[in-house]
């Protein structure tokens, strides 16, 4: 039993030592679990390398920093790491992210990472507090009603005279048995509303990737093959893509304007906008609306067929909802006397507990058990609180970065890329007309360079355009595709 109750001595000063770190330099205790080592992804350019989130790949595993806070006050510290951290969550998961999702070495790994925790790290100061609450509880308990040496020899109390008035400083249980279930409902209520503002934020998005896909999709359909027609396809890509960068630069605040500057000026070194367009947008105060604009812009100067023209116009109404709300949810919190009411009643719980933990904990030598089991409820209570925080406001956590690069402006390349080299032609003209087909892209080579067609040009197109209605409908044109 004395053994026992070293070992419990321990336990308690050592995790005492360990919430108390980041208190006071000197009070640190090892070092902190590195976390594991970022994959190697060959796609991943050795530029890009120290990134989270490249295009439509991330590495959830990718080195977080380290404590690069000196110049921060101690008491800061935890919001500094938060918000620096929050980077690091923009996870975007495939095929072999969601195996290790699954795997049952999680639970293992989770453990093992616990003191690498993102949420322990945000809350050290407060963990801090309660440890040094649950420590002052045991001491003056210890000096009011007495106390056990090592050898387990029972010694009076040092304020004996103060202690016989008073007794032990405790509390019982019923009040926190009374105030659990409240607490566990705003927490409960907490985390869901968050959750549910998370999953509205990344079903929005989903729509801006999906209706900036159906623009070039619907520009492929109706602009017409003519060089004014391919250059309105690449002008409206480039804007929907820069819509795309400029509601991401809007949702993450000013610390994304160099970032959207720079990539407004490879859109203007590839003739695709011009310098004013881009220091016009820059200098908007509404960029995602300035930039559907230029892509109304784009539309209009075609002057397509009024139906066509709906159409498009239509998946471009559809990306202005989707800004509003996006503004909606960025603008609009969780109303903050719910989150106040939430943080003053778990803190005061928590300032409370030990007292009424310290008298359970009896059978521990002096009570020490106070200490840890302080902390492991404070860490789990406070993390759900903390979690309700950090996905409240969504679009810092989603990764913006790899639905605009990735999911919208590569996947756009790829649509006009691939209209281009008439991947998606069901016959193979020359193949099967030809001079003919030669006589074909003849004429469509002098009206590309504006010149008059002779009458005899005319009548070969005509006859080629005969023979290719014919293929279409005969069984054997499917071998061409």
């Amino acid at each position: 039993r004395e053994i026992s109750e070293k070992m419990l001595l321990v336990t308690a000063v050592v995790s005492s030592a360990a919430f108390l770190a980041p208190l006071s330099p000197s009070l640190r205790v090892g070092a902190s679990l590195a976390p594991p080592a970022p994959r190697t992804l060959l796609s991943m350019t050795e530029a890009d390398s120290n990134q989270p989130c490249v295009d439509e790949i991330c590495v959830p595993d990718l080195e977080e920093p380290q404590d690069n806070y000196q110049d921060v006050p101690w008491f800061r510290k935890g919001s500094a790491y938060s918000e620096e951290s929050r980077k690091y969550r923009r996870t975007v998961y495939m095929h072999d992210e969601w195996v290790k999702h699954r795997s049952n070495e999680r639970f293992i790994k989770n453990l093992q990472t616990i003191g690498a925790s993102g949420v322990k790290k945000t809350l050290d100061v407060e963990l801090g507090f309660v440890t040094g609450t649950a420590i002052f509880c045991v001491a003056i308990n210890m000096l009011l009603a007495g106390y056990r040496d090592i050898s387990g020899a029972a010694q009076p109390a040092l304020l004996e005279a103060i202690g016989k008035y008073t007794g032990p400083i405790s509390l019982p249980t019923l009040p926190f048995t009374v105030c659990m279930p409240a607490l566990s409902l705003l927490l409960v209520f907490r985390t869901n509303t968050a959750y549910a503002r998370w999953n509205e934020a990344r079903t929005l998005w989903g729509g801006v990737i999906n209706s900036c896909r159906n623009v070039v999709r619907q520009a492929n359909l109706y602009f017409p093959d003519t060089p004014a027609g391919e250059d309105g396809k690449d002008r409206i890509a480039a804007n929907t893509a820069a819509f795309s960068k400029a509601l991401r630069n809007f949702l993450r605040g000013p610390a994304d304007d160099m970032t959207l500057l720079s990539e407004l000026m490879e859109l203007v070194s590839a003739e695709l906008i011009t310098q004013r367009q881009a220091e016009a947008c820059m200098e908007a105060k509404n960029r995602p609306m300035f930039c559907l604009s230029a892509m109304t812009s784009n539309v209009r100067e075609l002057r397509l067929e009024s139906m066509d023209r709906a159409r498009i116009d239509q998946s471009i109404s559809t990306l202005v909802d989707l800004t509003g709300a996006c503004e909606r949810i960025f603008k609009s919190p969780v109303p903050l006397v719910y989150t106040r009411h939430t943080s003053r009643f778990l803190t005061v719980f928590l300032i409370f507990l030990p007292f009424g933990l310290w008298p359970a904990m009896g059978s521990s030598w002096n009570h020490w058990l106070t200490v840890p089991a302080s902390d492991i409820i404070a860490f789990f209570l406070l993390g759900i609180e903390e979690i309700g925080i950090q996905i409240e406001e969504p679009f810092s956590v989603l990764p913006l970065e790899a639905f605009c690069n990735g999911a919208i402006a590569a996947t756009m390349e790829e649509m006009l890329d691939a209209k281009r080299s008439r991947a998606f032609d069901f016959v193979n003209p020359a193949t099967v007309f030809g001079e003919g087909a030669e006589a074909m892209e003849h004429t469509e080579a002098l009206a590309e360079e504006g010149a008059d067609a002779t009458e005899a040009d005319v009548a070969e197109e005509a006859e080629a355009t005969r023979h290719l209605e014919g293929a279409l409908t005969s069984p054997f044109s499917r071998k061409w595709a």
